[in-house]
């Protein structure tokens, strides 16, 4: 007889429940949330356990590694898919959704979540950091520049090398502003200068890796654009088509068809945001900033003529992914004429 296990995991204990074949639970308990306990909880002499499935959460990648090395077949959940089926659910506990999750292991009624390798792992720790800091140096400036416009001090249109000395110029000759200015611009420093050691991390990863280098061929691709979507597709081999990609990033329109009605909405934003920023960021620099007349940029324009900017720049950011993807795959660096240079020297020169 074969068993079906389900994990519903918080930060100090799991719940547990173990049903067989047939549906009937067989087992309930609680353990710590540890790979080894866990796994210590669930075996029992002469019981095959069939699969084991938990929520996709914040432990959910380190407790799918850990449970595997102990042997076990596991699945991690997409959580929305596991919100959608107890939502009929009158009762809602920790229990409960052991055992929802235990019936959805068993017959198979759920979406698996890609669980990334350590590799990806680590960038993207590093790129959510950069993203922290990024925002806390603008939430600086920001209060600063607030603090200031109180006295009618206003700070005007300036770089990240001039912000300093604008600011102690303005607070110049009153002794509280100063202090305040003083206080916010170490602050400031300290943020960019940790922000300044992370930018180094990230940029020796990009030129050690031959993936992210090739990704960047694409203009308006740069390293944290490269490595925050490299990061989050991980193995580009589970999709099975290159514009399977574009669904996956949340890029595709929503649509709700019944009988003769027919609705197509806007974008489903579904799958990971960041990469989504970073794609959207990167097509509005194709079609803004980069001046080179590449067929992704001028197919971008055309829609921008006939609709909108922002329609063309979301419409680019999905094809954008699409090419990622397929690059990445076929090991193919991008052009801007459209084919491949006719010599070595003149990929060399691109």
């Amino acid at each position: 007889m074969e068993f079906f296990v389900g994990l519903d995991v918080s930060l100090a204990e799991t719940h547990i429940c173990v049903v067989d074949e047939g549906g009937r639970i067989i087992k309930e308990t609680r353990a710590a949330s540890e790979p080894k306990a866990l796994a210590k909880a669930i075996r029992h002499k002469g019981r095959r356990i069939e699969h084991v499935g938990l929520e996709a959460g914040n432990l959910s990648q380190w407790l799918h590694d850990g449970l595997v090395r102990e042997g076990f077949s596991v699945s991690v959940m997409e959580a929305r898919h596991v919100r959608a089926a107890f939502a009929a659910m009158r009762v809602k506990t920790d229990r409960h959704d052991a055992r929802g999750i235990a019936q959805l292991v068993r017959l198979g009624w759920f979406k698996r979540v890609h669980v990334k390798s350590l590799d990806a792992q680590e960038t993207r720790a590093l790129l959510t950091a950069r993203t922290f800091l990024v925002e806390k140096v603008k939430a600086t400036e920001n209060s600063l520049r607030a603090a200031l416009r109180n006295f009618g001090l206003k700070m005007g249109a300036v770089t990240r090398k001039t912000w300093e000395a604008r600011a102690r110029e303005l607070a110049e000759g009153d002794t509280v502003l100063e202090g305040i200015v003083d206080a916010m611009l170490r602050v400031r420093a300290l943020l960019l200068e940790e922000l300044a050691s992370i930018d180094g991390q990230l940029t020796a990863i990009a030129k050690s890796d031959p993936v992210t280098r090739l990704l960047m061929t694409v203009p308006g691709v740069g390293v944290i654009v490269a490595l925050t979507f490299q990061s989050a597709v991980d193995d580009p081999d589970r999709f099975p088509r290159s514009r399977d990609v574009g669904a996956w990033a949340g890029l595709t329109p929503r649509r709700w068809q019944s009988g003769k009605t027919d609705i197509v909405g806007r974008i489903t934003k579904a799958g990971d945001p960041q990469v989504r920023v970073m794609l959207f960021e990167a097509a509005a620099s194709i079609l803004g900033r980069v001046r080179v007349m590449s067929p992704l940029k001028a197919w971008g324009l055309r829609i921008a003529k006939r609709t909108s900017m922002k329609k063309a720049i979301v419409a680019v950011s999905r094809k954008l992914a699409t090419m990622l993807l397929a690059m990445w795959k076929s090991g193919t660096a991008y052009w801007a004429t459209g084919r491949p240079p006719a010599s070595a020297q003149d990929f060399a020169a691109a």
